[in-house]
């Protein structure tokens, strides 16, 4: 299971950094009514029930979990939307993927290839926009497909210095595009593209660049005509102005930054950093359209076949014991010895972490949304990475 720790650099920095209650608060609006019927009888009800409130006793605020398999969809919602006013968690409320996105940026990725608008193995000299090819080091050596498996060797911006000092001194004022790029402009290579493997967000931006540049589309529109209207994903959002995202129904989110299991409010900073996560991190949405968008691309209602098997071929960095890595999926192997593995993605922000699974040999997803950040190493990191790793493990065994 792999975790985007970009904060991990700057614990001391967090230690003493201080903003007002300001920065954090973020009311939740009413949730929607309930529109996708849930089996009481599921044959996961009980298990799954008993994991979640184990993590919720332990001091997770809240966590949402929906389950669809042949039994049909099951939710179990733990602790409170809100610690300050104890509301209730619901099933409906929206929530920010985070990485979650990379699935869908991959897909309209390959879409693009099917139509081939894109060649998977040229350089991204021959699609990004000349002034950004020539602030990457080595472009002309990195192929869209090192983008989409991570095997480019570019930095990761997330986990740059001046990334997460703007973080800490201006969390609501997030950098652009431009800004992100920039800090990444000139740096060496983590090793030599294609014989590595090294998560960086930046290369989902880079991405999104390039589906921009062939299509002539800004990416939100090409999210919303290829995806979300053809698959009616009516809850799925994208680029929400803080006004709007008041108006749906958020959790609060949660960070524990002194490491001493005190947690404050950090709701705007979560929200105003996954909004300017773009590609790599920039959706919000339900449970029930995180796990039928996956579903979807599962049956070949979003990309070919033949693009579903690219992106499940895995890459294995020097370092793993075991694959990391698709085109925009990850790997999991939850059940050791049960079968070829499961997949989907993982997400994080600053106070939640989120994943979305499919297991092929019980035909289950899986959604989770915890409303704590595990951004720093401290007991918050260790009550959500082992709840995930507890909760996924089950589903993936279950026969």
């Amino acid at each position: 299971m792999k975790t985007n720790l970009f904060f991990l650099l700057v614990l001391a920095a967090l230690l003493v950094a201080g903003c007002t209650k300001d920065v954090y608060d973020l009311p939740s609006a009413t949730p929607p009514p309930a529109e996708t019927p849930a089996n009481e009888a599921h044959p996961m009800k009980d298990s799954i029930d008993a994991i979640v409130s184990r993590y919720i006793a332990k001091g997770i605020p809240g966590i949402q979990v929906a389950v669809k398999s042949a039994d049909g969809w099951y939710f179990a919602n733990g602790g409170y939307a809100r610690i300050e006013d104890q509301s209730p968690l619901s099933s409906e409320m929206t929530n920010w993927y985070f990485s979650l996105t990379k699935m869908y940026t991959a897909a309209l990725t390959m879409k693009e290839w099917e139509s081939e608008n894109i060649n998977l193995d040229a350089p991204i000299t021959q699609y990004l926009p000349q002034e950004i090819a020539a602030g990457i080091t080595s472009s002309d050596r990195i192929t869209v497909k090192m983008l989409l498996n991570h095997t480019s060797g570019i930095v990761n911006l997330t986990a740059l210095p001046e990334y997460q000092l703007w973080q800490l001194n201006r969390p609501l004022e997030q950098p652009t595009i431009e800004e992100r790029l920039a800090m990444v402009y000139g740096k060496p290579l983590l090793f030599e593209p294609g014989t590595d493997f090294s998560y960086s967000n930046t290369n989902f931006l880079l991405l999104e660049k390039i589906l921009e540049q062939v299509s002539r589309h800004p990416y939100e529109s090409l999210l919303r005509s290829e995806i979300l209207a053809p698959l009616r994903l009516q809850h799925t959002y994208y680029n929400l102005p803080e006004g709007q995202a008041r108006q749906l129904s958020f959790p609060g989110y949660y960070l524990d930054r002194y490491a001493n299991e005190q947690l404050e409010d950090v709701s705007r900073w979560n929200s105003a950093l996954a909004n300017a996560s773009n590609g790599y991190g920039g959706i919000a949405g339900t449970s029930v359209d995180a796990i039928r968008f996956l579903e979807a691309l599962v049956k070949g209602q979003v990309v070919s076949p033949a693009s579903l098997i690219q992106m499940r071929t895995w890459v294995q960095g020097r370092e793993s014991t075991q694959p990391d890595y698709g085109l925009g999926l990850e790997y999991y192997q939850f059940a050791p010895g049960q079968g070829q593995g499961q997949y989907g993605h993982e997400g994080d922000g600053i106070g939640c972490t989120t994943q979305v699974m499919y297991v092929p040999e019980n035909d289950t997803y899986l959604y989770i949304n915890c409303t704590v950040g595990r951004q720093i190493f401290g007991p918050y990191l260790f009550k959500t990475t082992d709840f995930k790793k507890e909760l996924c493990g089950y589903v993936a065994k279950w026969r």
